[in-house]
C-alpha cells in the first residue's frame, strides 16, 4: 500500500510540474500534456489521457464534460490546485456558484499565490448574489416596496460585473 502511495505522490508531483511548465507557455494549447515524458506507468498514462481529454472538453466549451473529467482526475490527484481551478471555471459557466466557489477556494487552500482564482472566486461571488438578486426581484409584486431598492442593487452588480 506504500508503494501505492508512493506513485500516487509522485505522480501528482509530476503532474504538477508539468502543469507549470505549461502555463509559463503563457496558455496551454492542444498536445502540450501529450509531451509526456517517457517511461511512465500505465496509471500515469491513463491519467494524461484524462488530463487531455478534459483540456479539450474545456477548449470546446463543453463544460459538462469539462467538470465529469476534472472531478475524475481529482480523484486521482486531490491535491492540484489548476484542476481545481479549472473545475471552478467550468462550474461557473453553468451556473453552479455554489460548487464553484468551493472548488476555488479549494485551489487557493492548496495554493494561495494565485491571483485567477482570487478573481474569479470574487466574480463567481458576485454572479450568485446578482442571480439571487434576480430570483428575489421575479418574486416581487410591481407593487412591492422593496422593488426599488432591489432594482438598485441589480444595477449596482451589474456595473461591478463589467
Amino acid at each position: 500500500m506504500s508503494a501505492q502511495l508512493i506513485s500516487v505522490a509522485t505522480m501528482a508531483r509530476l503532474f504538477s510540474v508539468l502543469l507549470l511548465v505549461a502555463s509559463l507557455q503563457a496558455c496551454v494549447s492542444p498536445g502540450t500534456l501529450a509531451n509526456k515524458p517517457p517511461g511512465l506507468s500505465a496509471a500515469s498514462q491513463e491519467l494524461f489521457a484524462l488530463i487531455d481529454q478534459a483540456e479539450e472538453a474545456y477548449r470546446s466549451n463543453r463544460w459538462k464534460d469539462a467538470t465529469s473529467l476534472y472531478q475524475k482526475v481529482l480523484v486521482k490527484v486531490p491535491e492540484d490546485p489548476y484542476v481545481w481551478f479549472r473545475l471552478g471555471n467550468t462550474l461557473t459557466q453553468q451556473q453552479q456558484y455554489n460548487q464553484a466557489i468551493y472548488a476555488y477556494e479549494a485551489s487557493l487552500q492548496r495554493d494561495a499565490r494565485q491571483s485567477k482564482p482570487w478573481i474569479n472566486l470574487s466574480t463567481t461571488y458576485l454572479l450568485g448574489a446578482q442571480l439571487a438578486t434576480l430570483r428575489a426581484w421575479e418574486a416581487m409584486g410591481e407593487n412591492d416596496p422593496a422593488r426599488a431598492t432591489v432594482s438598485e442593487r441589480l444595477n449596482t452588480l451589474s456595473r461591478l460585473l463589467q
